[in-house]
């Protein structure tokens, strides 16, 4: 059971104290005439890191803000696990690396209305490292989501990171969030997939904006091939879950796969060969091509659970 006038803002985290506090503090304020805020912030750390923080926090704060502990690593765990106290009918996601610009709850909630929508995903722009390396400029746009420039329907899910969900315009699956899911990462596609197939309108609200904050560890060429060979992935892999039916999707995907790892492969290697920064952009299209042709098992980084980057304070 849900309360209608009740918004559930859900921030997961892991191990990032430095980017919870921010996360948690650029919702802090959200309000919306009508309608009641809760803040849940679902610890994934077995060692329950960020457990004082949100206690002193929460002390401090005229917001309603909950702690749930949330002990198996894994992101498909971890959202689950704040959506199991969550008690509101629109349930709005913040990953512990973002930040919401206010305000950020009207535009999703007046999007969802006004389109009908059980989805409503906005933008996130990414900040990269103080330090300014040449390659930053081409990495930049690989961490921002961007894909729509106005209010509207949409046909395809972005990230569970700045999106709201409407449970009164939807049926979530049990678990909502697919568990195969919680070292690779995908749950939220597969959750997105499920609600299309149930006739969910999605929308896309242009004025939610967040920040999405690059720390230096993530700021590198092997993680960002690690990223964009699990973007190549998804398709595929939406593919091989329909069965026997997928066949010709897998077969389809896994053809554009080679055909872009040959001429984004070649593209490259020319830029690589110049040292022009400007080669990241290809290297990052290469890495979905190639994750096109090895989407099973075996391949599926992982970028999650015991496997995600993490903080120190500063």
């Amino acid at each position: 059971m849900y309360k209608d006038t009740l918004i559930s803002i859900i921030i997961p985290t892991y191990k990032r104290p430095d980017g919870i506090a921010l996360a948690l503090s650029s919702v802090e304020s959200e309000r919306l005439a009508g309608f009641e805020v809760e803040i849940i912030i679902a610890d994934n750390d077995p060692a329950a890191s960020a457990k004082d923080f949100i206690e002193t926090y929460s002390k401090a704060s005229t917001a309603n803000i909950h702690y749930v502990h949330v002990p198996q690593p894994g992101v498909s765990n971890a959202r689950n696990g704040a959506l199991a106290i969550a008690k509101g009918r629109y349930i709005a996601f913040l990953d512990d690396d973002m930040e919401a610009i206010s305000p950020w709850i009207e535009p999703l909630i007046k999007a969802s209305q006004t389109y009908e929508a059980a989805l409503v995903f906005g933008p996130a722009t990414a900040v990269m490292p103080a330090d300014n390396k040449p390659e930053y400029k081409y990495m930049q746009p690989e961490f921002s989501r961007l894909p729509h420039d106005k209010d509207g329907l949409i046909h395809r899910g972005v990230a569970t990171g700045n999106c709201l969900i409407d449970r009164a315009r939807c049926t979530l699956p049990t678990p909502p969030f697919d568990l195969r899911y919680n070292q690779t990462g995908g749950e939220d596609d597969a959750l997105f997939h499920t609600l299309q197939a149930q006739g969910a309108r999605l929308a896309w609200a242009q004025n939610a904006k967040t920040w999405e904050h690059v720390p230096a560890s993530r700021a590198t060429l092997s993680y960002i091939w690690k990223r964009n060979f699990a973007f190549g992935q998804s398709p595929s892999q939406d593919a091989a879950d329909k069965g026997l039916t997928g066949v010709f999707g897998i077969t389809k995907w896994m053809l554009i796969g080679a055909a872009q790892s040959l001429i984004y492969g070649l593209i490259w290697l020319g830029f690589r060969a110049t040292a022009q920064a400007k080669h990241i952009q290809y290297f990052c299209k290469l890495a979905q091509g190639v994750g096109k042709i090895f989407w099973f098992g075996p391949f599926a980084p992982k970028l999650y659970g015991e496997n995600a980057t993490t903080e120190p304070h500063t």
